[in-house]
C-alpha cells in the first residue's frame, strides 16, 4: 500500500512538472496557432468564445 501511494505522489509530481514547462510564457505564444483554429485573435469575434485562448492568457503573469 505505501507503494501505491508513492507512486501515486511520482507521478501527480511529473504532471506539475510537465505542466508547468508547457505553460506560455509570453503574449505571442498564446496568439500564433491556437487551438480553436481562430486566425485573427482579437479582429474576428469567433474568437472571442475560445476557451483555449481565454485560458492561455489568463495563465500569463503580466509584469
Amino acid at each position: 500500500m505505501m507503494q501505491d501511494i508513492i507512486l501515486c505522489i511520482r507521478e501527480a509530481a511529473i504532471e506539475i512538472i510537465w505542466q508547468k514547462d508547457s505553460m506560455p510564457k509570453k503574449l505571442t505564444e498564446c496568439l500564433i496557432n491556437p487551438q480553436c483554429g481562430c486566425k485573427h485573435p482579437g479582429q474576428e469575434l469567433k474568437c472571442e468564445d475560445c476557451p483555449y485562448l481565454e485560458a492561455c492568457l489568463s495563465s500569463l503573469k503580466l509584469k
